[in-house]
């Protein structure tokens, strides 16, 4: 009766019992889109001085169009290096004013709502008035 509990024990214990404890499921890593933009309705569009296009603004990017300068894409191109990406943001009813940090730069930025039409670009040297497209 002994021998057969012991083969019996002996037996279950190889039951259910594999080689490899691998997962043969694939894991599918999504890339993960990040937002680093957040420009008010008042602000979205592309804004001028007299003839010439200085700034878009999208539901999610900020483009230099002087020289077609994405900083969504510059953004997006220094977190897919390792390297710091981020815009700290300030919104209000009035006033867009934001700093984008890409690597070892960064850059700061403020604009003013004048009017739906109008608004101010504040930087160090002046103010500049832009008038939306």
């Amino acid at each position: 009766m002994k021998k057969i509990l012991i083969t019996l024990f002996i037996g279950m214990s190889f039951i259910g019992c594999s080689n490899s404890d691998d997962d043969s499921t694939t894991q599918q890593n999504n890339p993960v889109t990040t937002q680093y933009f957040h420009p008010p309705s008042w602000i979205q569009g592309s804004w001028k001085v007299g003839n010439t296009s200085y700034y878009k603004f999208t539901n999610d990017d900020f483009i230099y169009v002087m020289n077609g300068t994405s900083y969504k894409v510059i953004l997006t191109q220094s977190a897919s290096s390792g390297q710091t990406a981020k815009v700290d943001e300030t919104i209000t009813d009035t006033d867009y004013n934001f700093v984008i940090t890409a690597g070892a730069s960064s850059g700061s930025y403020k604009f003013h709502k004048i009017s739906s039409t109008q608004i101010q670009w504040i930087n160090t040297s002046n103010n500049i008035t832009l008038d939306k497209e």
